[in-house]
């Protein structure tokens, strides 16, 4: 089988992995500074006097902004290139990032951290995914496995990192600190990004002699990626995708932005309490880069079913933590099942759509999954402000992420395509769909 591969068709030095190590950068670096929230809540409370419903605010405006602009932002990627649309994110990521640091004000902290930084999240998180998918021609989940682990090394390195330096610069100059890097670093990396194997010269990592021909350039590929966009909105899956992302992302929003004002309210230290949010994202390192892999291979419905059951159950421990001992033992078990929630969704897409443009697609389902982190974010403080405890948090926290297992159930099979036959591409030039229907087994290695 591996000498059908074209050369360096099947090897870690494929153009295709330079593609997936700067695309996780970008991920890495959003999902940090998403997930570091948490800390910022205590010191930015102690400085303006904010109650934590006010400042959960911010958090909801911005995933409310990157929901809304996700779909926006894969129309852009597709109609001008994923890398033009991420360096527009990364400008805008430095501008907020700078804008929150001077901040006196509430409204000032819901515009910089919410609306800005909530739209460079959108531009430069959405275009990664579908980048990715356009390079891996087979083995999509591999390559999902190694994107998908930055949403938790990140936060891992950063989450700590930034308590640290708000402990010891404030939270002003730790803002200005983390802004400037990550834009200096987004910005070099982008300058060796390619949006497809065409621009660079190459062919797809996986590709083999026989191939059909993908289009993905040219007023062709732009006039058929419109039409078979329209056919997936006719598609009951498209539309259950964007309401199970949004229920997960609920439920975990909660613990997220509320584990850590959570422990220092039940008498867990700051610094200690911030560990905590370390421990769930080095935890969801091994299953964030498992369950993609698992999902291409074994199944992708019970793969994303399993995580999101065991994220809604595990979840209740925390009604018992008072403890820090307890609170980080909640953080290792809940962060196996958290770490695989969403990250199968690039290839429910592909055994759904085949090998076309997911840009849109996914866009849409990340509006879903924004605004699940809207409302699971601004839920722990609200509630708190409400009742003075998390409790109800808790058991809302679950009651979503339940309630997303008992939608995944409802999914089609993906055993085949959703629309195998949506439209004849121009004569002289195989149909893909038809091309990745009848590889689908072959692809995988078995029939999901």
């Amino acid at each position: 089988m591996i000498s059908r591969f074209m050369p360096e068709g099947h090897t870690f030095r494929h153009y295709a992995w330079l593609i997936v190590f700067i695309a996780s950068a970008g991920q890495m670096l959003g999902a940090a500074i998403r997930m570091a929230f948490g800390v910022l809540v205590n010191p930015l409370e102690d400085t303006f006097g904010w109650s934590p419903g006010s400042i959960g605010l911010a958090y909801a405006y911005m995933s409310i902004a990157t929901a809304l602009l996700s779909p926006v932002a894969g129309t852009l990627s597709a109609r001008f290139g994923a890398r033009k649309t991420m360096l527009i994110g990364v400008a805008l990521f430095f501008i907020g990032m700078m804008w929150t640091s001077q901040v006196t004000a509430i409204w000032q902290f819901h515009l910089a951290y919410g609306l800005i930084f909530g739209t460079a999240q959108a531009l430069f998180l959405v275009p990664a995914v579908p980048a990715i998918a356009s390079w891996f021609r087979r083995h999509l989940g591999m390559a999902m496995g190694f994107a998908m682990v930055s949403w938790s090394l990140g936060p891992a390195i950063m989450v700590q990192v930034i308590a640290i330096l708000i402990e010891r610069y404030g939270w002003s100059t730790t803002m200005i600190i983390t802004g400037t890097g990550g834009s200096i670093i987004l910005a070099v990396l982008l300058m060796f990004f390619r949006d497809t194997p065409e621009q660079a010269g190459r062919k797809a990592y996986g590709w083999l002699v026989g191939d059909a021909p993908l289009v993905t350039s040219g007023d062709e590929y732009k006039s058929n990626s419109k039409k078979y966009q329209g056919a997936i909105y006719k598609t009951n899956g498209f539309w259950n995708l964007v309401n199970i992302h949004f229920l997960g992302c609920v439920g975990h929003a909660v613990i997220l932005v509320g584990i850590v004002p959570m422990a220092v309210n039940r008498g867990v230290s700051f610094p200690v309490a911030a560990g905590v949010l370390t421990t769930i994202a080095v935890t969801s390192i091994a299953s964030r880069f498992l369950t993609p892999i698992l999902g291409d291979r074994i199944g992708a419905r019970g793969t994303m079913f399993w995580s999101f059951l065991g994220q809604g159950a595990f979840v209740l421990l925390l009604l018992f933590a008072n403890s820090a001992w307890e609170f980080y033992a909640f953080a290792v078990i809940w962060a196996i099942p958290y770490g695989g929630e969403g990250t199968v969704f690039p290839v429910i897409n592909r055994k759904y759509y085949g090998h076309v443009p997911m840009g849109p697609t996914y866009g849409w389902q990340l509006l879903g999954a924004g605004l699940g982190m809207a409302l699971g974010g601004v839920l722990p403080g609200m509630v708190f402000d409400i009742t003075g405890a998390y409790t109800w948090a808790i058991w809302l926290s679950a009651g979503f992420s339940l309630f997303g297992a008992f939608s995944i159930v409802m999914l089609e099979p993906t055993r085949r395509l959703l629309i195998p036959n949506w439209e004849q591409v121009p004569v002289g030039r195989e149909n893909p769909l038809a091309a990745s229907s009848s590889a689908t087994v072959s692809e995988t290695g078995m029939a999901d």
